[in-house]
């Protein structure tokens, strides 16, 4: 006979061994004192314990509720010790050790990060390429087939297991799992978070400053950037509104255009009118995507144009009255474009009459329920 003592582990309960309880009470506090410095100690050693958790609850059974101590020290030697990484050298050579014994990849949805449900973040990392590669193929291949690979991905909704411990994670990107592996994780992941952080933030403020095409020119410490001289102001104050009549003729010529292939395909069955019209031949996103592409290719270089116009006529400030007023100017020509486009283009009329007619329709029904 022999005591046994029930612990919590990260809100899971586990019964002990009163040996195996003592083995790991020390393994934790070996790993909180060689984590005192780090800043992120409570995510660790919550992690720390849930795989503990998790490879006690492997160690049960139908008829078996205890884990013994032989188990606990079994998996305290799988864990492995946690070294405090303080010096860069130390913490590079602990982050390497791992990387250097890879173990087959499993095949997991991967939570974090996630787009949709961690499909694409699975597969990325069973097959060690970015996930950004594979959402593009995914995209692709679904525009080509007809929408049958987004039937797969459905499919692999359902088929693949979510990773949900660190374990699963581990084995997911083929790392061998420990305590150090989960500790240079976490510290991976929180440096990763700092850098796109702080490329946020220059991104956000190149454009600000309306440096689309170079680097945002660097000022010396303690000192303010240049203003713009007179004739900038003046220059920026000339060319806003033209950048902005640009843009929104621009816009309203891609929608209207987009309008037409829409109501070419639906009442022709095609692209094409029906006396040159061969079944088959062209697919509706063909036409939508070339519209969308041509969009762009004039869009980007007007936009890039309006930011350092705004940049300019503001006084080289991030905000200003020039940006409203250019704003409101921009939405005013685009309603006014819409409604022009709306009298000389029968379809778009017939669209707005079929429009109101479905709403008549939709309310009478509705009052009749």
């Amino acid at each position: 006979m022999r005591k046994v003592t029930t612990i919590n582990l990260n809100n899971n309960a586990c019964q002990i061994d009163e040996d195996g309880y003592e083995a790991l009470r020390r393994y934790l506090e070996d790993a909180e004192r060689a984590l005192a410095g780090n800043p992120d100690r409570t995510e660790i050693m919550a992690d720390l314990e849930q795989a503990i958790a998790d490879k006690c609850r492997l160690a049960l059974g139908q008829y078996k509720t205890v884990v013994t101590a032989a188990q606990i020290e079994r998996i305290l030697k799988e864990m492995g010790p946690v070294v405090a990484s303080v010096a860069e050298p130390a913490a590079g050579t602990a982050s390497a050790a791992p990387s250097s014994t890879q173990r087959p990849r499993r095949l997991f949805r991967i939570q974090e990060g996630k787009f949709w449900t961690g499909v694409c973040n699975g597969l990325a990392a069973w097959a060690g390429v970015d996930v950004v590669w594979v959402r593009l193929a995914f995209v692709l291949l679904t525009i080509f087939s007809s929408g049958f690979c987004l039937l797969v991905y459905l499919v692999l909704i359902f088929v693949m297991p979510v990773a949900e411990t660190p374990e699963e994670l581990a084995a997911a990107h083929g790392h061998p799992f420990s305590a150090q592996e989960l500790v240079d994780r976490v510290k991976q992941k929180h440096e990763e978070y700092s850098a796109s952080r702080a490329e946020r933030r220059a991104r956000r403020g190149g454009k600000r400053h309306g440096h689309w095409f170079a680097a945002e020119p660097s000022v010396p410490a303690g000192m303010a950037p240049r203003p713009p001289g007179p004739a900038s102001r003046v220059a920026g104050n000339l060319m806003l509104p033209v950048f902005t009549v640009l843009s929104a003729t621009w816009f309203v010529a891609m929608a209207v255009a987009a309008f037409m292939v829409w109501h070419s395909f639906d009442y022709t069955g095609s692209f094409w009118p029906r006396e040159h019209w061969h079944p088959g031949s062209v697919p509706l996103w063909v036409p939508l995507v070339v519209v969308f592409v041509v969009y762009a290719l004039l869009a980007l270089p007007i936009g890039a144009g309006r930011r350092a116009a705004l940049y300019y006529a503001n006084g080289g400030r991030h905000h200003g009255w020039a940006e409203a007023w250019s704003a409101l100017l921009w939405v005013a020509l685009v309603v006014l474009l819409l409604a022009a486009a709306w009298a000389l283009i029968p379809q778009l009329q017939q669209m707005l009459r079929n429009a109101l007619d479905w709403l008549e329709h939709a309310s009478r029904v509705t009052a009749w329920i």
